[in-house]
């Protein structure tokens, strides 16, 4: 493990363990799409029974998600892939719930390295809002990560894909009742 990966590992430990003592609001952010190709590694049914799935190409749902490890989810959806301005938006918009010095956790995607994405940093600081680049190749360090694949492998189900709009309706719900009906545990948490 790199020296620069040890010292960020370090620091994401140390934010956690000042959200956990109430004195910051951690979030973790990250993009992702929902296609209606489904996400079905594999699926179980009854004998004689046909799980029948009619997946439609080119229809897709592109949501950036800001997540706090207690259930908490804000998210931003696109038509259009999400790109830096799309991103900068969102975050501006999140920046309305920032009470407390709060970080949000990133990768280190394209449009979050962009010229665009960084001359609103300071801005962002001002409002309280911290960003804190994860180091390169860490999915597993970002709690989005398992809200993403909750929702693919495990909340979304078979008839949800039966019409684009039964789909991004569901999608819509399930980030909506994040907290309320669709939970991640603190054992899933890489903490």
């Amino acid at each position: 493990m790199g020296v620069e990966r040890e010292a960020k590992e370090r620091a994401l430990k140390s934010l956690w363990q000042l959200f956990k003592a109430d004195w910051i609001d951690l979030y973790f952010g990250d993009e992702s799409t929902f296609s209606m190709v489904p996400a079905l590694p594999y699926a179980w049914q009854q004998t004689g029974k046909k799980i029948e799935i009619f997946p439609q190409r080119d229809k897709k749902v592109n949501l950036f998600g800001i997540f706090r490890p207690d259930n908490v989810a804000i998210t931003y959806q696109s038509e259009e892939n999400i790109n830096a301005l799309f991103l900068v938006q969102s975050i501006n918009d999140f920046c309305q719930y920032v009470e407390k010095p709060t970080v949000l956790v990133i990768d280190n995607a394209p449009t979050h390295r962009s010229k665009l994405f960084f001359e609103q940093i300071e801005k962002w600081e001002e409002k309280g809002l911290y960003l804190f680049f994860l180091p390169k190749y860490s999915p597993h360090l970002n709690i989005a990560e398992i809200y993403w694949r909750k929702a693919k492998y495990e909340w979304l189900r078979p008839a949800d894909y039966f019409s684009f709009a039964r789909y991004k309706q569901k999608i819509k719900e399930i980030f909506n009742r994040i907290g309320i009906d669709y939970k991640i545990v603190s054992k899933e948490l890489n903490v």
